[in-house]
């Protein structure tokens, strides 16, 4: 990823993320910088890095396979566009691994790849076209919306781009059959990120009862608490109290499954039709669309604080402060430790 953050911040969020190791190219001046990380699942050697690319060679540990990738970020100035296309097409002449090279390359392929603002150069086009064909590489398919950065800006000047791609030569398609780029919506960013699928997803693991700590930030669920504890109840002390929790139990439980279903799905569902309403605006600027999104992404912002205090629940991390929302890592750090303990 193209960062301006330098390397002592992204290393802090990095083992935050629980991810094992790291590459960077530090930013210079008011030039981004390139930040590239990976877990011990896989090994990465890096065998080149510039301001516009890192290079390394992937051997996944889990499934026994090797390959080469290259992480591009395009030369934001037209005239700097030309030497970054020479450089990876010397990588091309040399690599003999699989080899799979994406990222930002701050260009269209085509002339329908813009939407708004001044139509692309056709040398520039060209230039592009050529190097992606000398390489020997094939833009994969994606599912998602097709452009990949808006400047965000009002409807006369509103642009929107395909710039953000992944190709792949012959042997790299061969090798992984079934990969799959999914553009997801863009939330927090100009760009939508994009996600390589290369193997099937892990499966998902039923979970015991919990009080979820996000409950208590609905005013409703007091309402729940209040009338299950005031249900009349048989027996001596001790049954009363076991009968008015499970009373509890049963109609949180019954709460929770009508007011947020899987808390997961309602996140892959906001995402799904954020990812919709992104295509829409292929069509064409439509404020009301934008103030759909607007409301979308509110939506997303709520249930991803929901997600982030329900994942904090399961962490034993106390460091890490309630307020950040990004639940990926109370997500990893909970497996980790969940592994752990399947493991003794």
């Amino acid at each position: 990823m193209e960062t301006k953050n330098n390397k002592v911040k992204l290393e802090t969020i990095r083992r935050s993320f629980k991810f094992d190791s790291s590459s960077y190219v530090e930013p210079v001046g008011l030039s981004g910088g390139l930040a590239l990380w990976w877990n011990k699942d896989v090994e990465l050697d890096v065998e080149l890095s510039t301001k516009n690319f890192i290079h390394v060679v992937v051997t996944d540990k889990l499934l026994s396979k090797c390959w080469a990738a290259t992480f591009v970020y395009g030369c934001p100035v037209r005239s700097g566009r030309a030497l970054v296309w020479e450089k990876i097409t010397q990588i091309a002449q040399t690599e003999r691994l699989p080899w799979l090279c994406m990222g930002d390359f701050n260009q269209v392929l085509r002339a329908e790849d813009k939407l708004g603002g001044i139509m692309p150069s056709q040398n520039q086009l060209t230039a592009f076209h050529e190097m992606i064909s000398e390489c020997g590489l094939v833009d994969l398919e994606f599912k998602g919306p097709k452009f990949t950065w808006r400047n965000n800006r009002s409807e006369e000047n509103f642009i929107m781009e395909r710039i953000d791609m992944a190709f792949a030569n012959d042997k790299w398609r061969e090798l992984n059959d079934q990969a799959m780029v999914f553009v997801e919506a863009a939330v927090g960013s100009d760009h939508n990120p994009l996600i390589l699928n290369t193997d099937v997803p892990l499966n998902r693991v039923g979970k015991p009862f919990r009080f979820e700590s996000f409950w208590v930030t609905e005013e409703d669920s007091k309402e729940v608490i209040t009338a299950a504890w005031n249900q009349r109840c048989e027996g001596d002390s001790m049954t009363v109290v076991c009968k008015k929790l499970r009373g509890c139990k049963d109609g949180l439980k019954e709460w929770n499954r009508r007011k947020f279903g899987d808390l997961r799905l309602k996140i892959t569902s906001v995402k799904d039709r954020l990812v919709e309403i992104q295509k829409d605006l292929e069509l064409g600027f439509n404020p009301d669309v934008v103030v759909l999104e607007r409301s979308l992404l509110n939506q997303l912002e709520d249930l991803w604080q929901k997600d982030a205090m329900y994942w904090h629940q399961r962490s034993r991390i106390k460091w890490l402060q309630l307020g950040d929302k990004n639940s990926r890592f109370f997500h990893l750090s909970t497996i980790q430790r969940e592994d752990k303990g399947t493991k003794s």
